[in-house]
């Protein structure tokens, strides 16, 4: 039997939800971002997001899939990072990195990565194609979610 509770933080107002599956938040509730890049050119950057002013960024999961333009005998090394700008294959921070053989796949999640604030998330391979999208949403460091929509 479910009973109804509504938990509020005493002066801020802020509440707690439940999600559907049936974890505690103490955030609000949020939908995901998504950005596809196809890793088309060896040793390049690719943007996923830009850094927003008083903005963090949550990355909640990558999905990449390498074709068959991937050489058949030697795996792809794809590195997803922070970086100073959006064009440089210099990573601050690597975020993620792993590899994918021809016609294979990876789905990762669901992650919690925390992205520091004012860098932007790239990512490079060292061999092509690599399709990747990653997911996530911006938080605002004074103490909102962002993107937030309505919850029943």
């Amino acid at each position: 039997m479910a009973i109804k509770v509504h938990l509020a933080g005493v002066g801020n107002g802020r509440t707690a939800d439940v999600s559907n599956s049936g974890e505690m938040a103490t955030a609000p509730l949020h939908y995901d971002e998504t950005s596809f890049q196809e890793l088309a050119v060896i040793n390049t950057a690719y943007n996923f997001y830009l850094p927003q002013p008083f903005k963090e960024f949550v990355v909640t999961g990558v999905i990449a899939f390498a074709d068959r333009q991937v050489s058949a005998t030697t795996n792809a090394t794809v590195v997803v990072y922070e970086a100073s700008s959006s064009d440089t294959t210099t990573a601050d921070k690597v975020l993620l990195q792993f590899e994918l053989g021809q016609n294979q796949s990876i789905v990762a999640t669901p992650l919690r990565i925390l992205v520091n604030v004012g860098k932007f998330i790239n990512a490079k391979t060292d061999d092509d194609d690599v399709h990747t999208t990653v997911m996530g949403y911006y938080i605002d460091i004074r103490g909102a979610t962002v993107n937030r929509e309505p919850t029943v």
